[in-house]
């Protein structure tokens, strides 16, 4: 409904209204593709490692938590085993395209701020740092047990 009315516009108001319309429907689109559902696919096809064993797994689930810019942080949740462990890891992707990951997280992230901060429950003492507009991924610490330490896997190659 909303591409009906923008093409209305369209034929007022010429090549202006033509990329309006553009960038509007490509951020929308932006928006769609980088679903959970999306993010479980992209792994499957493009980093399997990820997944590996995951048809055993009791639960497989994916999570938005947020973004900044072209970043958007999702969450991967595999619970398995006999005790039903939890295991999390956020995945961090840029222009659709995973950039790298936290495994082993003892929480998910709670959100990303306006400034690309990325953020944790306030109930868990966090030592670290991950600034995605500042291409900062500290190792993660969770109330000051190296246990909890999880540190971030690039993609990149350097």
């Amino acid at each position: 409904m909303a591409f009906k009315i923008a093409s209305k516009r369209l034929k007022s108001r010429g090549l202006v209204s033509l990329l309006f319309v553009f960038f509007i429907s490509a951020s929308c689109l932006a928006d769609i593709k980088l679903s959970p559902q999306w993010t479980e696919r992209y792994l499957f096809k493009y980093h399997p490692n990820l997944l590996e064993d995951s048809h055993n797994d009791h639960v497989l689930a994916f999570y938005y938590f947020g973004g900044f810019q072209d970043y958007t942080v999702m969450g991967m949740e595999r619970v398995m085993g006999d005790d039903y462990l939890p295991h999390h890891t956020m995945l961090i992707f840029k222009d659709s395209v995973l950039q790298g990951y936290y495994s082993e997280l003892m929480v998910f992230p709670a959100g990303v701020s306006t400034q690309g901060l990325i953020f944790f429950p306030v109930n868990r003492s966090v030592a670290g740092k991950i600034d995605l507009a500042n291409g900062v991924y500290s190792e993660v610490t969770f109330n000051q047990d190296v246990s909890t330490q999880s540190h971030y896997i690039s993609l990149l190659k350097h």
